[in-house]
């Protein structure tokens, strides 16, 4: 809700309570709301902030003796219908919720005639987190991440047993306050929070919540529940460890068109200290289906206090606050035993069997301790033993490869039977005495001498004239009639016509530039107000919008879809005319 820098008059730190539009002048505040004023029995004594619904002051309670602070609705607000009931029901929900990682609110005061309204809250001492992280050069080590997101989750679990959806879970919207020897990490801004069970606290259509930290379902404009919460907590850890959000875009929109595609770099892919146990924990928060994620806050929270643990940072509250007071000193007592606790769990897998993940937890010592001597004995072991399971294998395929051969070659050294060719026997003449049958010399040509080619003929003209000659010929033809014919070569089967190939389909996504109507596609209905549309056939299509969901619909123009291609398309407003044009 509130915030506050150490010296009373500056108000140089990042406003918890702020919406994501921070950049409203000074002159949007009330007039009476301004250093010097006094509203009730509280004295402003410096402005802290400005938002769209609220400029947030220093204040002295004149009554108790204590600085506290004030959330004072803005005219421009002020001046919306049902404005100052979401404003009230902001300060009532809040009131309600009890944890140290909570705000407190102090008093609610409703605006009269002569001053407006406004939240009496307990003024926080110390830096927003988006400030950390930007004096630690964008990212802090993941085990000082779990201990702030810690007491988040633990919040955000108060705060959903009550029917209360953040919805805004930001670096912006975490202070963090040191006293004595502990931090506190504390959650602020509910100004934009759901009521389960009540209705809307925003106009129908209206996108709430930072783009970055928005839920799928939440981008599309559907209801929100705890596991949005959840979502944002878990893309706040992403970029904790990494330094960048886990979705980038040049504007709003292309980041929610990229929070819809649901594909982002594992951490683990853009730092290397990013351990396979603090991966799990940020990937499960980040799960596209609702269903997929964390149940619940609380058992987020298990799973950070069991991670803070195995590095030893207990109680965490005073880990935190070392490591706010002396960073350098803190990690260096951090680091070796983060080393030491991810080696024993990679001798714990290498053990297991389980190599993939014992090589995770070896290039997490060594990122915490680049020259770790267990984890460069363990690495070179690692590597010795695959090489030889490597030549194992290598020998072993030889070895069968042989056997095999060995095997088969009695196989291939036996040749086929030669098959019988049976022909029809010939009954020999009667007045003729069969010849006996010369032996043939294959290797010598057989040269038929005179006398040979005239017993031939001698014996031809006997035949002839016992009138055998015909019936040998006629014997010889009906031989080659009982031979069975070749069979014939079987013709081609033509082959059918290959199909031609369909063109690819495509995605369209559609955004309604502020959010003032619904865009869809073709005969699709208006349901979102950032539709995506998937296995669309190339070609043109018509885009029309509607400005509610009720509304009919306009035509706003045609986009051409390329065969497999994805496609962004902004509606926008000029002149009173709906266009359809390129995202900037």
């Amino acid at each position: 809700m509130t915030t506050a820098s150490k010296d009373p008059g500056e108000g140089n730190l990042d406003v918890g309570s702020l919406s994501p539009d921070r950049a409203l002048a000074t002159a949007s505040a009330p007039v009476l709301a301004k250093v010097g004023a006094t509203l009730g029995r509280y004295q402003i004594l410096a402005t802290l902030g400005h938002g769209a619904m609220a400029t947030v002051f220093r204040a002295r309670d004149t009554q108790l003796g204590r600085d506290v602070a004030l959330k004072v609705m803005t005219m421009a607000h002020a001046a919306r219908g049902g404005a100052g009931e979401r404003f009230r029901r902001e300060a009532h929900a809040v009131a309600a919720l009890k944890h140290p990682g909570i705000l407190e609110i102090y008093d609610f005061v409703s605006a009269t005639d002569d001053e407006p309204s406004y939240i009496v809250a307990e003024l926080i001492q110390g830096p927003t987190l988006r400030k950390v992280l930007e004096d630690h050069r964008g990212r802090l080590l993941p085990e000082i991440a779990a201990m702030i997101a810690l007491p988040l989750a633990e919040a955000l679990a108060v705060a959903h047993e009550r029917g209360v959806v953040h919805r805004d879970v930001k670096p912006d919207n975490v202070m963090i306050e040191s006293s004595g020897d502990s931090s506190r990490v504390v959650l602020t801004d509910f100004g934009v929070a759901h009521i389960t069970g009540m209705e809307t606290m925003t106009a129908t259509g209206a996108l709430v919540g930072s783009p970055a930290y928005m839920s799928p379902e939440q981008s599309r404009g559907h209801d929100v529940s705890p596991a949005s919460d959840i979502w944002s907590l878990g893309a706040m850890l992403y970029e904790m460890v990494t330094g960048i959000p886990p979705f980038a875009g040049r504007d709003p929109f292309t980041m929610i068109a990229a929070i819809l595609r649901g594909t982002f770099r594992r951490p683990s892919q853009v730092l290397a200290a990013v351990g396979p146990d603090f991966e799990t924990i940020i990937l499960r928060c980040l799960k596209a289906d609702p269903a997929d994620r964390y149940p619940s806050a609380a058992l987020l929270a298990s799973d950070l206090r069991d991670f803070t643990h195995s590095a030893g940072l207990d109680p965490e509250p005073q880990a935190l606050r070392r490591f706010l007071t002396d960073p350098e000193a803190a990690l260096a007592e951090l680091r070796p035993r983060v080393a030491d606790a991810a080696l024993i769990r990679a001798r714990q897998h290498v053990r297991h069997g389980q190599l993939a993940r014992a090589l995770a937890e070896i290039g997490h010592a060594t990122a915490y301790v680049p020259n770790h001597a267990g984890a460069e004995r363990l690495l070179k072991r690692l590597s010795a033993g695959r090489l030889i399971i490597k030549l194992v294998v290598v020998l072993v395929g030889l070895l069968v490869a042989l056997g095999i051969m060995w095997l088969a070659k009695p196989l291939l050294a036996r040749k086929p039977p030669a098959t019988p060719v049976t022909s029809p026997a010939v009954p020999a003449p009667p007045s003729v005495a069969a010849e006996p049958a010369q032996p043939s010399v294959a290797s010598t040509p057989v040269v038929p001498t005179v006398e040979k080619i005239r017993g031939r003929s001698q014996r031809r003209s006997r035949l002839a004239e016992a009138g055998l000659g015909s019936a040998i010929t006629r014997t010889a033809s009906a031989a080659r009639a009982l031979t069975p014919p070749e069979a014939p070569v079987p013709e081609p089967e033509p082959t059918p016509a290959q199909e031609k190939p369909q063109p690819r389909a495509g995605t369209i996504a559609l955004f309604a530039k502020g959010g003032f109507c619904y865009p869809s596609l073709d005969e699709h209905p208006a349901r979102d107000l950032m539709p995506v549309f998937h296995d669309i056939p190339p070609g043109k299509h018509k885009v029309y919008c509607s400005r509610g969901k009720q509304s009919p619909r306009e035509f706003v123009g045609e986009v051409e879809l390329p065969p497999g291609a994805r496609i962004e398309r902004t509606v926008t407003e000029q002149n009173g005319r709906l266009a359809v044009a390129r995202p900037k």
